[in-house]
């Protein structure tokens, strides 16, 4: 995938005090994916290789993980820290989870979604995919609204409403729409989010990713 493994650690590595910290600007993500998404990310909105991108795991794992990143050897030099997760099926909720994990860190926390706060080191903001308006929603769909006018798209859909009259249950039509997307693309097949995205499936000056790209520039 050719990500830069030197900046990318995983929940393991932290809960066993192995975690290095290399920037003064962390982005913790939810999952491999979400990563990876943001390493990609990083690439295309900021001219400078200064922000570290690392895995807080699920979502019951913020908590934990935020308390013990704040004990970590160098922590001191963090000046920012952006949160990103699923809002699933409850963006509200997803917010309040958000918002209750910082503060029980003792974290600087913002009032909102997609916006820093103005006092407290580090500063801190946190996003929620698959965008600001949205009341629920994944990675997956916000992936997938960059490439809404492909004209496979069309092909996706017919072939999963083939499969639902076959009796075949598609209990996660995101996940479903996103990787028969990818099958379609030859240069894309057998591609998760994240190696999609280095891949350049995603057309990074979409408008649905303007939110992601102001928080990363403003980093």
């Amino acid at each position: 995938m050719n990500a830069p493994d030197r900046l990318i650690q995983n929940p393991e590595q932290l809960s066993q005090n192995r975690i290095k910290l290399e920037k003064n600007k962390l982005i913790l993500a939810e999952g491999p994916d979400a990563l990876y998404f943001f390493v990609w990310a990083c690439r295309e909105y900021r001219t400078t290789d200064d922000v570290q991108v690392l895995s807080f795991g699920g979502v019951n794992e913020l908590h934990d993980y935020l308390s013990q990143l704040t004990k970590v050897e160098g922590y001191y030099r963090v000046d920012t820290i952006v949160i990103a997760r699923d809002a699933e099926n409850d963006a509200t909720s997803a917010v309040a989870s958000i918002k209750d994990s910082m503060i029980r860190a003792g974290m600087p926390t913002p009032q909102n979604p997609f916006e820093y706060t103005r006092c407290g080191i580090p500063k801190t903001a946190f996003c929620i995919f698959p965008g600001p308006d949205q009341s629920k929603g994944t990675l997956e769909q916000l992936c997938l609204s960059t490439v809404e006018r492909d004209p496979i798209m069309i092909c996706v859909d017919d072939f999963l409403k083939c499969v639902q009259s076959k009796g075949e249950g598609v209990p996660r039509p995101h996940k479903n729409r996103l990787h028969c997307f990818l099958s379609g693309k030859d240069k894309y097949v057998g591609s998760t989010i994240g190696q999609a995205s280095y891949k350049k499936a995603w057309d990074p000056r979409h408008q649905a990713l303007l939110p992601f790209k102001t928080i990363i520039e403003q980093m």
